[in-house]
């Protein structure tokens, strides 16, 4: 079996909020990709593991895996990038037969690419900065406890009249 609790930071938020089985589920899916395979392999019911595949905690789990595995890791990616450009800059320099336009081309999408992620961590950022709940302060004026107007007026009336 294979285990993809790879960070502190995942650790932490697996222990925190997914279930042991959720867990299993959610590694065995990643591993075979398929509902009926996880069912099979398991023995659970497919309408379980569907219902536990479309818990929040689940498919942020199974997210951010599938994200930093492969290339589709942005570190991973980079250093792909980074190697096909400079294995273009050093056949540029061995053949001196070379058109601009591939380089150009090249660095493009290594900067279209930084652009992108800037942009979708600037997206993140503005989410997590509109959850922040505001706190609201109440002012109570000890002069008029029952407020002003008629109903403070009247409530005033009856307490002066008892005194």
């Amino acid at each position: 079996m294979v285990c993809f609790c790879y960070n502190k930071t995942m650790k932490k938020e697996i222990t925190t909020r997914m279930s042991p089985e959720g867990l299993e589920i959610a590694n065995s899916y990643l591993t075979s990709g398929s509902v009926e395979d996880v069912s099979d392999e398991l023995k659970v019911p497919k309408d379980i593991i569907v219902s536990t595949l479309q818990k929040r905690e689940i498919k942020q789990y199974i997210d951010s895996v599938y994200m930093d595995l492969g290339y589709r890791n942005r570190f991973k990616l980079g250093k792909a990038l980074d190697l096909l450009i400079d294995r273009k800059f050093e056949e540029a320099e061995e053949s001196e037969m070379y058109s601009n336009k591939d380089l150009a081309d090249l660095i493009h999408l290594a900067h279209k690419m930084r652009m992108d992620e800037i942009k979708a961590q600037t997206e993140i950022d503005k989410y997590r900065v509109g959850r922040i709940k505001t706190q609201n302060n109440v002012q109570i004026n000890s002069e008029l406890p029952f407020g002003q107007g008629n109903y403070g007026k009247l409530m005033d009336k009856l307490l002066k009249s008892e005194n």
